[in-house]
């Protein structure tokens, strides 16, 4: 579990020291030195998500009777870590976020012309399809529900093109007197091998302007070079869960260890035979003799053995509390980390209303993190502003829209009745349909299109000449021959 020193650092005297005196090995020192037990746990958190031995506690479990090297010791690992994080993943990130430029009066004053909001709007759809953003906002979502936050650096390609990926959160410092969302100074540090497979570990150090790297070990730094981002503002990121930057699963890890160990002494004692014991009473039978008897099948018995017995000692196992102890501790962790358990009967007949009711606690997860998205979002597209805003196109990036839309299994039966109610009850088309029906992400195309097909088909061109069906002088018509 976490401890204070595993929480994410608080760096206000740091960033009095840059601003004073600016950035040198010694500052990075300390920075990294502080960060050092949160991304320790944090990597732990992501190694155990990845399922690696040294990762999942269950797998370095010993045996109860360690001098006995043949002890029966299963490690039976029950993945509700991964599903938790991968349901959250699914659930909010599975539709992608929809990004766009607003396209009303007050964005085209903003932007300059109804030409410069149509470029705004080209540049930002170039920008989302060239990186791939519902890839990028789905690895952040993974890594934040995680470890707690997750990395976002933007950076120019060779070809200047903007471009952005996540950052694994124990790669990434942000220094901020605000939000991890708005930072004022970041650093990016990571171990990588040269060409001898030695160990060399790079730190990049960003500020409003410039990108200092340094090589050499964590205690012993060389600075190599600087050079310009090409932004106007610090180029990476943090993208929280919570404000308390906390992993989905972490209040719940406890009871998934119990859960394994439980499954896992439950394995052992089927595997060891040690539900039932054979017993020898009163019978002279030597090692060699019993494992005759368990070959063949039969048991000789020494004549003058009085009263000789052989019979099974079977243990009387109680299946209901173990069975209960289980089921318990499922339903807790599903409970306490916000989860639906998709096992439940009740939750598979469930439908609409009902159904959104039991997803409230999931939702109430995911509304905290989308709003530190958008918060994100907003400091995405002021960064990038500041690069388009050197190519000549203006774009307002409070005039940026991003729309989440939740993976949610489709009603349409019972969305279709509700947005029929809402007209009946005198409510505009436009309006009953943004509320009752969730599978359409663009109303004004679906207006538009509503449109067309009231008012028919469209006019012939201009050019046209019109068919006269009851003219006899046209060819082909009472039998005449077409010239």
């Amino acid at each position: 579990m976490r401890t204070d020193l595993r929480l994410y650092p608080d760096y206000t005297a740091e960033i009095d020291a840059i601003d004073n005196n600016g950035i040198d090995v010694k500052i990075l020192y300390r920075i990294i030195n502080k960060h050092k037990h949160n991304a320790a746990y944090n990597k732990k958190l992501i190694d155990r998500y990845k399922t690696l031995e040294n990762g999942v506690p269950i797998f370095s479990r010993r045996p109860r009777f360690s001098e006995d090297s043949a002890a029966i010791n299963n490690k039976i690992n029950n993945d509700f870590y991964g599903e938790i994080i991968d349901f959250k993943v699914g659930y909010f990130a599975g539709k992608p976020i929809a990004y766009s430029y607003s396209n009303t009066e007050e964005s085209v004053e903003e932007t300059g012309s109804a030409e410069a909001v149509d470029k705004a709007s080209k540049v930002i759809t170039d920008f989302i399809v060239r990186n791939n953003m519902q890839d990028i906002d789905m690895e952040i979502t993974k890594y934040a529900a995680i470890a707690g936050y997750a990395g976002r650096l933007f950076f120019i390609d060779p070809e200047g093109n903007e471009r952005c990926m996540a950052v694994l959160p124990y790669e990434t410092i942000v220094l901020t007197e605000l939000e991890p969302t708005e930072p004022k100074y970041a650093l990016r540090y990571y171990k990588t091998k040269d060409i001898q497979d030695h160990t060399i570990w790079k730190v990049e150090f960003y500020d409003n302007t410039d990108i200092y790297y340094y090589e050499g070990n964590l205690d012993n730094l060389t600075f190599v070079k600087k050079e310009p981002h090409l932004f106007d503002y610090c180029p990476l990121q943090i993208i929280p869960n919570n404000k308390e930057m906390l992993g989905d699963a972490e209040k719940v890890m406890a009871l998934i260890d119990a859960y394994d160990r439980a499954v896992s002494d439950c394995s052992n004692e089927i595997e060891s035979f040690a539900r039932a014991y054979q017993v020898f009473e009163n019978v002279n039978a030597d090692d060699k003799e019993i494992e005759r008897a368990q070959k063949t099948g039969t048991i000789k018995i020494y004549s003058g053995a009085a009263n000789g017995k052989v019979y099974f000692l079977t243990k009387d196992i109680n299946d209901t509390f173990t069975e209960n102890n289980l089921t318990r501790m499922e339903e807790n962790i599903y409970r306490f980390s916000k989860t639906p358990n998709l096992n439940d009967e009740s939750f598979g007949s469930a439908s609409g209303v009902s159904l959104k009711f039991k997803l409230i606690g999931l939702e109430t997860k995911c509304g905290m993190f989308q709003a530190k998205m958008q918060a994100a979002g907003t400091y995405m597209f002021k960064v990038l502003a500041s690069s388009w805003g050197k190519k000549k196109i203006s774009v307002d990036p409070l005039q940026c829209i991003m729309d989440f839309k939740r993976n949610f299994p489709l009603d349409i039966l019972s969305e279709a009745q509700a947005a029929q109610q809402l007209i009946a009850a005198g409510l505009p088309k436009e309006v009953a349909y943004t509320l009752a029906l969730s599978s359409i992400d663009d109303i004004d195309w679906v207006m538009d299109l509503i449109e067309k097909e009231t008012n028919g088909i469209p006019d012939l061109p201009d050019d046209t000449e019109p068919y006269d069906f009851m003219s006899e002088t046209e060819p082909g018509i009472n039998g005449e021959a077409e010239a």
